[in-house]
């Protein structure tokens, strides 16, 4: 397994140290471990730094409750986070999983496999969250390329040039290559093809001479 960047944000030293300790009885994974006792710490490292799991807990000295997800969640969208609660408030930690957080852990009751496996569904589960909304948007952004297109499209009688939203006048070539990532093929079709040869060979047409 690679290792896995986890920021502990939890102001208790001991709990701190239970769970570096945790997550150090895993002989089959690594960790590069960060910790922090504020949200404002936290929010100073995130805004800079990339981390797989964000280890959350509700009661910081700055920051109480889902206000501490909603501005660690906020801050760092593509994060799993994983809330920590020691008050025992089950509500308050399931609306912080239903808010965004992948997932939370009572840590009176915190054990060595409970942790890891909490890592990484949280991990995987994030990961198949993002994946899902990147469809989605590829799926508006396709569909807005279709609404275009079935739109009406103006579009020059003489030269077949496309006037776009900004009344600017573009070739069907720019019109696409500017909307999409769609390459233009030069193809002839075969009315065309026939009109071409027609017009480079005029005797293939002409009728058979009679004789008098």
């Amino acid at each position: 397994m690679d290792q896995l960047s986890v920021l502990i944000v939890e102001d208790n030293p001991g709990d701190v140290l239970l769970i570096r300790e945790y997550l150090s009885d895993r002989q089959d994974a690594r960790y590069d471990i960060t910790e922090v006792d504020t949200l404002e710490a936290a929010i100073d490292l995130i805004t800079n730094r990339e981390f797989d799991v964000i280890l959350l807990d509700l009661t910081l000295p700055d920051s109480m409750g889902l206000d501490t997800v909603r501005t660690v969640m906020t801050i760092s969208p593509d994060t799993a986070v994983i809330v920590l609660t020691g008050l025992q408030d089950e509500n308050t930690a399931l609306q912080a999983v239903r808010y965004g957080a992948q997932d939370y852990l009572e840590k009176q009751f915190l054990a060595p496999a409970m942790l890891y496996k909490s890592i990484i569904y949280a991990i995987e589960r994030k990961r198949a969250m993002q994946e899902k909304e990147d469809l989605l948007n590829d799926l508006t952004k396709a569909l807005e390329k279709i609404e275009t297109l079935e739109g009406i499209l103006p579009v020059c009688v003489s030269c077949r040039k496309i006037l776009d939203e900004n009344q600017e006048w573009h070739s069907l070539e720019e019109y696409i290559r500017h909307r999409s990532d769609a390459e233009v093929v030069q193809l002839v079709c075969p009315a065309c093809m026939s009109e071409l040869e027609q017009n480079e060979n005029p005797d293939r047409t002409r009728p058979p001479a009679v004789s008098p």
